[in-house]
């Protein structure tokens, strides 16, 4: 394993965060009951970078 594997590991732990906090951060914060689309957008974006980067760096792919 390679440093990518614990970024992949630390933007899925992120995306979960966001996901119990209601709100997540782009180039400002965005919330959950105010701008869904982008809220839900922004979040399967860092669920899609970091299992490709774990799934990468554990040579999958």
């Amino acid at each position: 394993m390679d440093i990518w594997f614990y970024v992949g590991i630390g933007l899925i732990l992120w995306a979960v965060k966001d996901l119990f906090m209601g709100y997540t951060y782009l180039w400002e914060p965005v919330a959950s009951d105010e701008d869904p689309w982008t809220y839900w957008t922004v979040l399967l974006v860092w669920f899609a970078l970091g299992i490709g980067t774990v799934v990468w760096s554990l040579g999958y792919i």
